[in-house]
């Protein structure tokens, strides 16, 4: 075997691996951008792309291949709260160069539940909006089920509050 070969034939299990994960993030896309949406809105779209080049280039670092799924929406959710980071930066360096307009005083329930902190919006989006549970959610966010619990009864106590009721 001369050089060229030896080098196609390692060369073979990556573009393999890398096929392999195009195909399974196509499949889990659609499933993605409705997660990211209820996150980030309109910036979904940016998000999930953002999210593909993340998770492409790290391929390496996944540990366990049957979980590629539950890691993508991990690496979506962070670039979720990347971008808010990202947006509070800017929003604050914007405010000091003009003032911010006054709020609209529109009380729609999507409204409020943007309006919420970014944590206390994603564990509302993720249980209420995709069916996921608390469980589930403390897993993908990194933290304890209890936490996710309390920040879930403090969020939909501040939609209440916020509805009235």
């Amino acid at each position: 075997m001369n050089a060229t070969e030896a080098q196609a034939t390692a060369i073979e299990p990556v573009r393999d691996a890398a096929v392999a994960f195009d195909e399974r993030f196509t499949e889990a896309r659609p499933r993605l951008v409705a997660i990211c949406r209820g996150l980030v809105g309109d910036d979904a779209e940016d998000v999930v792309h953002d999210t593909y080049l993340r998770a492409r280039a790290r391929l390496a670092q996944l540990r366990e291949p049957a979980s590629l799924d539950a890691w993508l929406t991990a690496v979506a959710v962070r670039e979720c709260y990347a971008r808010h980071r990202r947006r509070r930066r800017l929003a604050e360096l914007l405010a000091a160069v003009r003032p911010s307009p006054p709020a609209a005083s529109d009380s729609g329930l999507r409204e409020l539940v943007e309006a919420l902190p970014s944590r206390d919006r994603t564990i509302v989006v993720l249980h209420y909006g995709h069916g996921l549970s608390l469980e589930e959610i403390a897993r993908l966010l990194g933290q304890k089920p209890a936490t996710t619990r309390s920040v879930l009864f403090r969020a939909r106590a501040r939609l209440r509050a916020a509805l009235g009721e």
